[in-house]
């Protein structure tokens, strides 16, 4: 069984030299905003300032891509912070080792 181009129900087999009759222009594949958009705004649209990393295709879709940012150099950490980063990472070791003294004396 199969619908007839009026949309009717037949029975039987289809027969496959049927061609569809309506062709693609391709304008189904553009979503609507941009082409209530584009019919709005004519040309324009395609024409707009965007920002820095940012770019617009044929369609007026956007699409955003990452922007390098500028290198700089670490600098070398003062005799503070590195009394700080010990301090920090002695910190941590006991809470760490506090955890799993607790879950193994619970088990």
């Amino acid at each position: 069984m199969y619908f007839n181009q009026e949309g009717e129900l037949k029975a039987g087999k289809k027969s496959h030299k049927e061609v569809a009759p309506l062709r693609s222009d391709g304008s189904e594949l553009i979503p609507a905003e941009v082409q209530a958009r584009r019919h709005k705004d004519g040309d324009q649209l395609l024409n707009l300032a965007v920002a820095p990393g940012y770019t617009v295709d044929d369609e007026g879709i956007i699409n955003s891509y990452a922007i390098q940012p500028v290198m700089s150099l670490a600098e070398y950490p003062s005799p503070e912070q590195q009394q700080r980063y010990i301090f920090q990472g002695a910190i941590a070791i006991l809470f760490v080792a506090l955890t799993l003294m607790t879950a193994i004396a619970v088990s």
